[in-house]
Formats: structure tokens, sequence, C-alpha cells
């Protein structure tokens, strides 16, 4: 009897341990608040901000963030119905190809032009040296990136050091 209560109530426990809410895994889930901070962080270093800026540049930044997560989800929003074509195995016709190649590239320029509006009117706040800074940071952090995530998914140097030559007898 005693047995039972306790694998019950160890049960119990663990279920709702695991039962707790969290945030999910993946983009924007439990690593996005890390990886905003680390962004701040480095953004802050590389254009060398002072702590006034500091508190003027960043609401900004995040007001842009949000206007360009607003394009990128209309954009998102014009494949569903071309996905749904292609799933079911339809055809996709040449002028609906181009529609939304026109599309595409509509949203792309109003990304585009988002940027260069932010970073224009960052002007208020940066001075020109750290706006062109600016300008040039993401493409800089998403090399980074890409290079430290190349270094830890390189594959492993064989084992057993240099290859010798067959033995001939």
């Amino acid at each position: 009897m005693k047995k039972t209560t306790i694998v019950i109530t160890s049960i119990i426990g663990i279920g709702s341990l695991l039962a707790q809410p969290g945030k999910p895994r993946g983009p924007g889930g439990q690593y996005g608040e890390r990886m905003e901070m680390m962004m701040i962080w480095k953004l802050t270093d590389h254009l060398e901000l002072t702590q006034d800026q500091a508190e003027k540049f960043f609401p900004s930044m995040r007001a842009h963030q949000k206007q360009v997560l607003k394009i990128r989800k209309e954009e998102k929003e014009l494949f569903t119905p071309v996905y749904k074509k292609v799933k079911k195995g339809e055809d996709i016709s040449k002028a609906e190809a181009n529609k939304l190649l026109n599309k595409v590239a509509t949203y792309e320029q109003k990304r585009s032009k988002a940027r260069i509006d932010f970073v224009k009117n960052s002007g208020d706040i940066l001075n020109p040296t750290q706006q062109v800074k600016l300008l040039m940071f993401d493409g800089q952090m998403k090399q980074q990136v890409r290079e430290r995530m190349q270094d830890r998914y390189k594959p492993p140097p064989p084992r057993g050091g240099k290859q010798k030559g067959r033995r001939k007898f």
C-alpha cells in the first residue's frame, strides 16, 4: 500500500513539473530573448553607443523590428494559396508565378525602404559614422553567426594521424 502511494505521488509530482508552461523551442521561443540580448550587446559595442544614445536608439529599433516583422508576415501569407496548390499536385500557371514574383519584389522593396528609413531617422540619435556602422552591422552579424555554425558543425578530423602508404612485400 505504501509503495503504491509513493509511486502515485511521484507520478503526479513529475507530471505536474512537466506540465509547467514554458516557452517553445526554436526561433523566437526559448532562446529568442537570449539572442535578442546578445544582439543588443553586440550592436551597442559595434556602434559604440553612449548610455543616452542607447536609451533613445533601442526603442526605435524595436519599433522598426515590429514593422519588418509585419511586412514578413504579409509576405508569408502570399505563399499560402500557392503552397496549397502545389501540395495538391496542381500546376501553377506562368501568370500566377509572375504575379507572385512581382508581389515578392514589392515586399522586398518595402523591407529595404523600411531599413533605409530607419537608418535615416536614426540620424537624430546616431552620428554619421554610427549610421554607416549600423548599415554594415546586419551583414557582419550574419557572417559571424554563419562562421561560428560552420566551425561548430565541422566534421572531426580523421583519426590515426597521417596516413602512410601501403607496405610492399
